[in-house]
C-alpha cells in the first residue's frame, strides 16, 4: 500500500485505512515507502499524507487605544474622558479575547509518518512530533479528525480524508497489537452517511 500525494477516487482513503487495518490485524507489516527527506539511521517511512492542521494556543495580539481630543468646558472634557475609557476597555477586552488560547489554523500540512515520529511540513520547514511526547491520542474516524495532546506543547488537531489511515499507522506503532483491534473495530463502524 502506498499512501503518497497522488490519490485515486474519492473514498479510496477510507478503503486504504480499512485495508491496512485488516492487513495489520492479520499479522501483516506496516507499509514501507521511500523517503523524500533524510531520516535518522534505522528510521522507516510508512506514509506521506496531506491533512489540515490546527494548534490550540495563545496568540500575540496588540491593540491601539483610541485617542480623543477634548475641546470645550469641564463637562465636555468629563464626557470625552468617560467615553474614551469605555472605548479603551472595549479594545483591550477584544484583544484579550483574540489572544486567549483557541484552535488556530495551521493550514494544509504534509505529514510524513515514520516509525518514530510525524514529520510535519509547515511554513517551509519540517517539524518533528515525536511519539514519545504524545500524552493523549484521540481519533474521531467518522469525521476524519485526530487530536493529540503533548507533554509540554500545545495540542494538535489534524483533519482530512487520510487521517484514518494515519491513525491506523500511529495506533499500530504506539500500541502494537493492543491498538490494532480497536482501530479495526472503529473502521468497521458505519459512518452514518
Amino acid at each position: 500500500m502506498d499512501a503518497t500525494w497522488s490519490r485515486g477516487d474519492i473514498g479510496t482513503e477510507w478503503t486504504a485505512a480499512t485495508d491496512l487495518a485488516e492487513h495489520i490485524a492479520a499479522g501483516g507489516e506496516l507499509p514501507s515507502i521511500p523517503s523524500p527527506v533524510l531520516l535518522n539511521a534505522g528510521e522507516m517511512l510508512h506514509a506521506d499524507l496531506p491533512a489540515h492542521g490546527w494548534r490550540f494556543e495563545e496568540a500575540d495580539v496588540s491593540y491601539v487605544a483610541p485617542r480623543v481630543v477634548a475641546i470645550g468646558g469641564p463637562l465636555m472634557f468629563g464626557l470625552t474622558a468617560a467615553g474614551s475609557a469605555v472605548a479603551r476597555r472595549r479594545a483591550r477586552r477584544e484583544a484579550e479575547t483574540l489572544a486567549a488560547p483557541q484552535w488556530r489554523p495551521l493550514g494544509a500540512l504534509r505529514i510524513l509518518v515514520t516509525d518514530w515520529r510525524l514529520l510535519v511540513w509547515h511554513k517551509g520547514a519540517w517539524a518533528s512530533v515525536w511519539y514519545s511526547v504524545i500524552r493523549e491520542f484521540r481519533p474521531d474516524l467518522a469525521t476524519g479528525r485526530l487530536d493529540m495532546t503533548f507533554e509540554s506543547d500545545p495540542p494538535y488537531c489534524l483533519a482530512g480524508p487520510w487521517v484514518p489511515y494515519l491513525t491506523v499507522i500511529v495506533t499500530t506503532l504506539l500500541a502494537g497489537d493492543r491498538g490494532v483491534a480497536a482501530v479495526e473495530d472503529a473502521l468497521a463502524a458505519p459512518l452514518g452517511v
